[in-house]
């Protein structure tokens, strides 16, 4: 009887080894196979398309392929404007089990070229599906008087796909923004943005540490080595401002709950030196 029982037990060990390497093998061809996939021509069209499409632009896009995480990897990403030489996306596999969490988790983009244009008629920045970033960050900037209210006419990314708790990491990023006859008007160059997420006590926390070689505001001051660190708590609307300095000296703490107008007048005010 014993013999039997050990018998059985064996053989019900011998069926559970084979199943989990079945599946390690089923699991290692479907990831083999999704590598090789993302490398083909079709996959590079379907996803220069979908973006494309959330652009609402012609875009050209040189490769694409999935990362060792099943991210994507993108290179030589082109539209109307803006050119992104090294871009690397991870996704919340289980976004759809959230309303809030975006399927793109992180962005990660390295030699990141965007001009911007003023549109005489309307005042908006191009390309349109930047327009958010390039009024608030142009305000900053002394372009524009800042501009929050939301303009659903304006083509933008679904926030299913990207929203503000997609975390952003730029690396050798430069921003110009120019007028209607495309002439400069400020810019941002040799700039490192980093978006992090962490937790204190039960809550999230976010970190975003902003540097830049140079920087023209609008008034044409210029600050060098600029750099910035802020973090906010989720589910309070006030930003602390911990660092902010340039070359020439640093500037005091703050927190605010208005951080773009903030910016803004620090930065003019220092302007009119």
């Amino acid at each position: 009887m014993a013999r039997k029982k050990a018998a059985a037990e064996k053989k019900k060990k011998g069926r559970v080894k084979r199943s989990v390497l079945t599946g390690l093998l089923l699991a290692l061809i479907l990831y083999i196979g999704i590598q090789v996939l993302s490398r083909m021509e079709g996959t590079r069209s379907l996803v220069a398309d979908k973006i494309s499409n959330g652009t609402r632009l012609p875009v050209a896009l040189e490769s694409c392929a999935a990362t060792p995480l099943l991210g994507l990897h993108l290179k030589g990403l082109d539209f109307y404007g803006v050119q992104m030489t090294d871009v690397q996306i991870r996704f919340n596999f289980f976004a759809w089990l959230s309303t809030d969490k975006p399927l793109v988790k992180r962005l990660d983009i390295q030699g990141l070229e965007v001009k911007l244009k003023r549109i005489p008629t309307s005042g908006n920045w191009e390309p349109l599906v930047l327009h958010g970033l390039g009024s608030k960050l142009g305000a900053v900037l002394g372009l524009n008087p800042v501009q929050l209210a939301a303009d659903d006419t304006l083509p933008k990314f679904p926030t299913y796909v990207i929203n503000d708790k997609t975390l952003l990491q730029l690396r050798r990023a430069k921003v110009v923004w120019n007028d209607e006859q495309d002439n400069e008007l400020a810019y941002v160059s040799d700039t490192d943005l980093s978006v992090k997420a962490g937790m204190f006590i039960d809550r999230k926390v976010v970190q975003t540490i902003f540097k830049s070689g140079h920087i023209k505001l609008a008034s044409g001051k210029l600050l060098r080595d600029f750099r910035l660190e802020a973090f906010r708590i989720e589910g309070s609307g006030v930003v602390t401002v911990l660092d902010m300095a340039d070359r020439d000296g640093e500037y005091d703490e703050f927190a605010t709950q208005t951080l773009w107008q903030d910016l803004n007048l620090r930065l003019n005010a220092l302007s009119a030196l």
